[in-house]
């Protein structure tokens, strides 16, 4: 039986990105175990083995909350990431990873895990985009809606972008992969918008990587990519 821990879904649930860890689970019903972990409550991945740990957008101020909720177990988390454990990390949470977010005069320090920081712009427009990029051999597809960039090198980036904009409007880098550990600006349900990555993820875990309703998500993603290679810019 594998384990995915969903962090939080009390606060990071804002695009339905919960659906991510639902979508692999009904996929595999019978091999997958989901651990839900209130905020309130330490992470299964502290005091026990799991295979997958997943953590969505939130706003703001929770953003913050989940930070310093974390800061305690960032060797743990580097560990784990060491040790290849899948972790996939979505929307503003992915800010949560870089060294410190710039809030006007304000300088939250984040967990510092890989080297980037990031910028909040809540008093200029919300900057919405959609994006189509390469990851491996894979062609992924992404939508943002933002207060806020990322910065920095992103060499070990997750999607090198085509059409759309990265962790800023200056790269085409977008998001993280080091090891197993995916993260992406991407909001709502990454997996069931790229299929053949939830593919990749089940594989990984040692899973079938049979989709639920297969048939029809890989002919929605074929129509999806074909809209958007038309529409983005």
């Amino acid at each position: 039986m594998k384990k995915i821990e969903l962090l939080f879904p009390e606060l990071c649930n804002i695009y339905g990105e919960s659906y991510n860890v639902e979508y692999l689970k009904r996929s595999n019903p019978d091999n997958i175990e989901v651990i839900e972990t209130n905020h309130r409550d330490i992470p299964a991945f502290v005091k026990e083995g799991v295979d997958m740990v997943y953590l969505g957008c939130t706003t703001e101020r929770k953003q913050e909350i989940i930070i310093e909720i974390l800061k305690p177990y960032k060797e743990r988390i580097k560990e784990l990431i060491d040790k290849n454990v899948i972790f996939l990390i979505t929307g503003n949470s992915v800010e949560i990873f870089g060294n410190y977010i710039k809030d006007e005069d304000r300088v939250i320090e984040a967990l510092g895990i890989f080297d980037f920081y990031s910028e909040r712009y809540m008093k200029k427009d919300r900057h919405n985009s959609q994006f189509i990029g390469k990851h491996e051999d894979l062609t992924l597809m992404g939508h943002r809606s933002q207060f806020s960039f990322a910065y920095g090198e992103f060499q070990n980036c997750f999607i090198n972008i085509e059409k759309g904009i990265g962790m800023n409007k200056e790269t085409k880098k977008e998001g993280i992969h080091v090891k197993n550990f995916f993260a992406t600006y991407s909001l709502g349900p990454f997996l069931i918008l790229n299929p053949y990555f939830a593919k990749q993820l089940l594989s990984t875990m040692g899973l079938d990587d049979k989709l639920c309703f297969e048939k029809e998500i890989l002919e929605a993603y074929e129509y999806r990519l074909k809209e958007l290679r038309r529409t983005i810019k």
